[in-house]
């Protein structure tokens, strides 16, 4: 195999699986591990892949959380529409729990006249709701991500222990068919986790430009989710292949 070749192969493995360690590539592709160092800094060169300790990962990999900042800036039309049609899944009186993030921020503006009772690791969610008289919130209490702005840690696993809700509306930076509903953190995994657990009802809320995109850790598959509501933009193709593998799925 030409090394040109080779390279376009380790390129298709690490965007399908996501991320692969040298060890692993040398062995498939029957090779030695400094060829493969020197084919996948090839391919980084290219901007094709990116290298990290020990291998590499895709380019549609998140490694880490994206700032709160960063991500309100983006798509915001539609994480309206998504947050309106969410709104039509929340009754008067339901216990809500609400992810942190920019799409459930959104949804969480739309509550502040509404009887509900919602619960948020997310204090910007948890400051929004504190001026509506009629939503009650409830923060998980915990350590607060500076990136986030959100709890994370066991004091917030520890309340989220202790109640049952109507319904959770889970927010990602990263979703796909392959790998579920996926985070780069290890704190907001055991979190999202958590409120999966604690809810009788299980929705997303992601826009279209997160679709296809992985990260670390695979917080569930989407035929785990009760709905999954993303917008207009998502392509049908994309639409067909979740609902054969079990998923439902509206566009807003």
């Amino acid at each position: 195999m030409l090394p040109v070749e080779r390279r376009e192969h380790i390129l298709a493995y690490v965007e399908e699986k996501g991320c692969a360690n040298i060890e692993e590539m040398a062995s498939k592709f029957d090779v030695s591990q400094m060829t493969i160092r020197r084919d996948i800094r090839t391919l980084e060169q290219e901007d094709k892949l990116r290298v990290t300790y020990g291998g590499a990962v895709s380019k549609s990999f998140l490694m880490e959380d994206i700032p709160y900042e960063k991500k309100n800036a983006v798509n915001i039309e539609e994480k309206k529409s998504i947050a309106s049609e969410a709104f039509k899944h929340i009754r008067e009186g339901q216990i809500v729990l609400l992810d942190a993030g920019t799409s459930t921020m959104a949804l969480a503006k739309m509550l502040m006249r509404m009887r509900v009772t919602v619960i948020t690791p997310d204090l910007k969610i948890a400051l929004q709701l504190s001026d509506s008289t009629t939503a009650k919130v409830y923060t998980t209490g915990g350590l607060v991500s500076s990136i986030t702005k959100a709890h994370t840690d066991v004091a917030a696993l520890s309340f989220l222990d202790s109640i049952n809700a109507d319904v959770v509306f889970l927010a990602t930076n990263s979703w796909s068919l392959e790998h579920g509903v996926t985070t780069a953190s290890t704190d907001h995994y055991y979190i999202r986790r958590k409120m999966l657990e604690r809810a009788n009802r299980k929705i997303l809320l992601a826009d279209s430009s997160k679709y296809g995109a992985s990260s670390m850790k695979t917080i569930c598959q989407l035929d785990e989710l009760d709905t999954i509501i993303t917008d207009a933009r998502f392509h049908d193709e994309n639409i067909a292949a979740i609902e054969e593998a079990g998923g439902q799925l509206i566009r807003a």
